[in-house]
């Protein structure tokens, strides 16, 4: 059976979900395929919280993330509640002074703090007497099952089709757009965005478009303070510049948090990987938070996840022909997530996106072979 929209969502994940919304905003008829349910934790987009910062290695990011500010706070009104919080971000270390020197460029502001002053304003974190540590007052916390639940319900306010449990088979294209199947079925549009997560590169190879996206097994493990305070965001670049440990509160729960590494697990094959956390990074996370917080305790809990990686950790924003692909890589898209739900929509639509992509072409050479 033969079913036409004007485009087709591959993926219902927080990409996919902010990319049906903004085509329905724009009066498409969209159909969003999600091969297991709005919200699940299998692929990139669960969990209760994301972090969200305006700091960043460099200024076309810095610039992204400050208009990605914007669109959230647009989603919010839109979706008529809080999905991402303030809470300031802390940077740690001389391995955020090329973070600095980004923010400097873009002309952002932020602000050296001393370790003292630091605890004078979240009493619950411990950092060296000569740590080197500056604010951004912008940093916060992204809601991130919220966030994929609220565009969702947004994107289908506005006529979306949204088929749940829907495994993608195969994407083709041919002269009039593409086709896509599923089983026991066929649907056709001028225009497909594969926001598959880690699932994406498959689909992509499927399609005649290789691509050096690798999925990894990465994790959160999560605390509670004694006695509940606010926190900020941490990144601290003291420990492991390669594995950087990151801390997000929960600011609905004052005194929780969790710690991750960045990219700290192997590559993984999204069907067959396991669900069971890594001890030895529990292990390091937890020494972590001890020498790092007020007494504290662990709640238990460990998520996993995933991440879709490239070699040079850029994004994947570009349209190839009737497909486009987005993939914020790396374990460091969810803050765009409205912005690039709109750059993906005006990749399927023909419209200028608001940002230059060059750095996101699927065709530059770190990705190349």
């Amino acid at each position: 059976m033969g079913q036409d929209f004007d485009a087709i969502v591959v993926g219902g994940g927080t990409m996919g979900t902010a990319t049906a919304r903004s085509l329905t905003e724009r009066g498409r008829s969209v159909l969003l395929l999600e091969r297991f349910e709005i919200g699940h934790p299998k692929g990139s987009s669960g969990g209760p919280t994301r972090i969200f910062r305006v700091a960043y290695h460099h200024p076309d990011y810095v610039r992204m993330a400050r208009r990605a500010l914007q669109e959230w706070r647009d989603l919010e009104g839109k979706a008529g509640e809080t999905l991402l919080v303030t809470t300031g971000g802390l940077d740690v270390g001389a391995g955020g002074r090329e973070t600095a020197e980004a923010l400097e460029a873009a002309g952002e502001r932020f602000e050296y703090l001393k370790p003292q002053a630091v605890r004078e304003r979240w009493p619950a974190l411990r950092f060296e007497p000569d740590a080197e540590i500056f604010l951004q007052e912008d940093g916060g916390v992204c809601m991130a099952e919220r966030t994929v639940k609220a565009q969702a319900r947004l994107a289908a306010e506005g006529g979306a089709r949204i088929l749940q449990n829907t495994k993608v088979e195969r994407v083709t294209t041919n002269g009039d757009g593409v086709e896509v199947n599923t089983e026991g079925s066929t649907y056709r549009a001028p225009v497909a965005v594969i926001a598959a997560g880690p699932w994406a590169g498959d689909l992509l190879s499927d399609a005649g478009l290789p691509s050096r996206l690798v999925p990894s097994f990465e994790q959160v493990t999560y605390f509670a303070l004694d006695e509940p305070s606010p926190l900020p965001t941490v990144i601290d670049w003291t420990v492991d510049p390669v594995q950087t440990p990151y801390v997000v509160p929960n600011p609905e729960e004052p005194g929780d948090f969790k710690v991750a590494l960045h990219k700290s697990g192997p590559a993984v094959n999204p069907d067959e990987r396991s669900f069971d956390p890594d001890p030895d990074r529990v292990a390091r996370v937890t020494d972590y938070a001890r020498g790092h917080f007020a007494p504290h305790r662990p709640t238990g809990a460990t998520d996993t996840c995933l991440y879709t990686n490239t070699p040079d950790e850029d994004f994947v924003l570009d349209r190839r022909g009737p497909l486009v692909i987005g993939s914020p890589c790396s374990g460091h898209g969810f803050k765009f997530t409205p912005l690039v739900g709109r750059i993906l929509a005006d990749l399927a639509t023909g419209e200028r996106p608001p940002v230059p992509l060059e750095r996101f072409a699927s065709t530059r050479p770190t990705l190349a072979g």
